[in-house]
C-alpha cells in the first residue's frame, strides 16, 4: 500500500517537472514552486527509473491477470509503469551521465535516446498525471 502511494507522488511530481513549461505558461505564479522541485530532478528522474524497473518485474509475471481487470484499471498499471521508466529515464539521465565515468559509448547512446524522447516530454507528463490520479482513485475504492 505504501509503494502505492510512493508511486502516485512520484508519479506527480515527476509530471509537474514534465509539464514545468505548460503550466508555467498558464499560471506564471506557479514558477517559484516549480524551481523548487528542479534541483531535485535527477535524483526524482532517477528514483522514478528504479521504481519503474521494479514495478515493471513486479507486473510482467501478471500481465495475463491484469488484462482481466476492469479497463482503467488495467490502463492505470500498464501507463504507470511506462511512465514511471521513462520519466525517470527522461528526468535522471543527466544525472546518471554523471555518474558514469569517462566518455563511454553506452554514455552517449543513453544521451541520444534522451534526447529522441524529449519531444514527448509533456505526453510522458500528462500520461503521468492521469495514472497517478486513477491510481488513487483505484487505492481508495479497494
Amino acid at each position: 500500500m505504501v509503494s502505492i502511494w510512493l508511486t502516485i507522488i512520484a508519479l506527480l511530481a515527476a509530471a509537474t517537472i514534465a509539464l514545468s513549461a505548460i503550466i508555467i505558461s498558464k499560471q506564471p505564479r506557479a514558477k517559484e514552486l516549480i524551481d523548487k522541485l528542479t534541483p531535485f530532478q535527477g535524483f526524482l528522474g532517477v528514483g522514478l527509473l528504479v521504481l519503474g524497473i521494479i514495478d515493471l518485474i513486479k507486473v510482467l509475471p501478471h500481465l495475463d491477470l491484469i488484462g482481466k481487470l476492469p479497463y482503467l484499471m488495467s490502463l492505470a498499471i500498464y501507463g504507470s509503469v511506462a511512465s514511471e521508466v521513462f520519466l525517470g529515464f527522461l528526468l535522471g539521465m543527466p544525472l546518471i551521465a554523471k555518474w558514469i565515468p569517462g566518455d563511454s559509448p553506452a554514455e552517449q547512446k543513453a544521451l541520444e535516446m534522451q534526447q529522441k524522447i524529449i519531444p514527448f516530454q509533456a505526453i510522458l507528463g500528462g500520461l503521468a498525471v492521469v495514472t497517478a490520479l486513477l491510481l488513487a482513485y483505484y487505492e481508495i475504492k479497494y
